[in-house]
């Protein structure tokens, strides 16, 4: 049988809630892959483009030793800094029925909270919990930092 679950992890950066958000989101010089290479190798809009919610993205990333892919659709809520990354297709769905990401960013001192979400749905109890993916996002949100201090 298939189990639901969660798992969250939250990290400070110092850089503003509103810079970190919109470079996520696309609106900056830098876009993601450009900024973490070694971990998110490329991204490539299907649907849409990079700031309109509903836009559809494939990504080609490392997962320790290992390259995968996917697919996924973006909502971005810019009044509460959340993005949301639903995942259509790839890599990922070989263990999980239903995966999303929630990214949610906010103000915290002079820098900011950043929180990942993830919600998914083994698609049965031999499949493992998703935290080499948490582990990836948590080094791109670090190498994200250090381009913004250093911009």
């Amino acid at each position: 049988m298939a189990r639901a679950g969660t798992l969250v992890s939250e990290i400070e950066v110092k850089v503003s809630a509103d810079h970190f958000y919109d470079t996520m989101k696309g609106k900056k010089e830098s876009r993601v892959h450009e900024v973490s290479p070694d971990h998110i190798h490329q991204v490539d809009v299907h649907e849409g483009d990079w700031e309109t919610s509903g836009s559809v993205k494939q990504l080609t990333f490392a997962v320790g030793d290992t390259i995968e892919t996917l697919k996924e659709k973006i909502e971005f809520d810019d009044e509460n800094k959340k993005i949301t990354y639903t995942v259509l297709e790839g890599d990922l769905m070989k263990h999980y029925k239903s995966y999303k990401v929630i990214l949610h960013v906010t103000p915290k001192g002079e820098g900011s909270l950043v929180k990942w979400s993830f919600l998914y749905e083994k698609v049965d109890e031999s499949a493992p919990e998703p935290t080499k993916y948490n582990d990836l996002l948590l080094k791109v949100t670090k190498d994200l930092e250090i381009h913004l201090l250093q911009a």
